[in-house]
């Protein structure tokens, strides 16, 4: 059971990742400040750190980037240290919870095959902690034309039962020549 106040960090949380995704992330790639994945990383780690500093220190929460988690490494996760962190061996071990893990794809023109490895990759994570306070998200940045449909997933049918309420996806792709950015919820009511 999650409690209250996790519940509202959680919310805020994915408030901010999903307005960061839609409004900064966007003029971040109108502006040509994004060439590769690692600056869209970058830039992702920026907007957030910047939008949720107090959160961040209320809660001891925080963010980084190429985080160890469940045998992999997740381009980006937001976490809780423990209370007292720093007098382990390591601050890996002050990590008391796991509350986002995001995986980030930016490429032109090419293989599906990539993308489809960062959706393997979240169902690996999903299956290895099953922790209910983890939320997931795949941040995809395309650079070809698709077509308009409505709710167009990168998951599979079969995929998004398992992504049911653990999961959201942060797209962006061109439409008709333009840019598009959305955001596509597995979960009920967001987080």
């Amino acid at each position: 059971m999650i409690s209250v106040e996790l519940g509202k960090v959680l919310k805020i949380i994915d408030r901010a990742i999903r307005n960061t995704w839609l409004d900064k992330i966007s003029k971040d790639h109108e502006s040509f400040y994004l060439l590769k994945e690692d600056t869209l990383k970058n830039a992702l780690y920026y907007h957030l750190r910047t939008e949720l500093a107090s959160l961040l220190e209320k809660h001891n929460l925080r963010i980084y980037t190429e985080f160890y988690h469940a045998g992999f490494i997740a381009d980006l996760a937001i976490v809780i240290l423990n209370g007292d962190p720093g007098n382990n061996n390591h601050l890996k071990d002050d990590i008391d919870n796991v509350l986002a893990i995001i995986e980030l794809k930016y490429k032109a023109c090419s293989t599906m095959k990539f993308f489809e490895d960062d959706v393997q990759k979240i169902k690996n994570y999903i299956d290895a902690t099953p922790s209910p306070t983890t939320q997931y998200y795949l941040a995809f940045i395309h650079e070809a034309e698709y077509e308009y449909i409505e709710d167009d997933s990168w998951l599979t049918l079969e995929q998004q039962v398992w992504a049911k309420d653990r999961l959201t996806e942060l797209s962006g792709h061109y439409i008709d020549g333009e840019m598009t950015w959305t955001v596509l919820s597995h979960n009920v009511e967001g987080v």
